[in-house]
């Protein structure tokens, strides 16, 4: 089975952050806050927040992490083990051609 980068290549950095978000700080954050017996009113005001601000201070952690799961689990794809004849560098969604 051969597996190729399609359309949805470029969505796992997005859920990768979603997951982070929603399950390492927005979940504890909720739990937390009933725990403590917050109002209801704190803890969205700070859930919202942290929603919106923590995806973007992730953006780049997250594209990292997934460029290094995939290239770990396909290390043929890596343009330094990819051989001489082929000159795709290009990052095409299509196979690469080999001559």
């Amino acid at each position: 089975m051969r597996i190729e980068r399609g359309n949805g290549f470029y969505l796992c950095p997005l859920s990768l952050n979603y997951g982070i978000v929603v399950f390492g700080v927005i979940t504890p954050l909720l739990l937390l806050g009933f725990r403590l017996n917050w109002e209801l009113k704190t803890i969205l005001t700070l859930g919202l927040a942290i929603s919106f601000i923590l995806p973007l201070l992730l953006y780049r952690l997250s594209w990292s992490c997934w460029l290094m799961l995939y290239y770990a689990c396909l290390p043929h794809e890596l343009n330094a083990n990819r051989p001489e004849i082929c000159d795709d560098l290009s990052f095409d969604e299509d196979p690469l051609i080999r001559r």
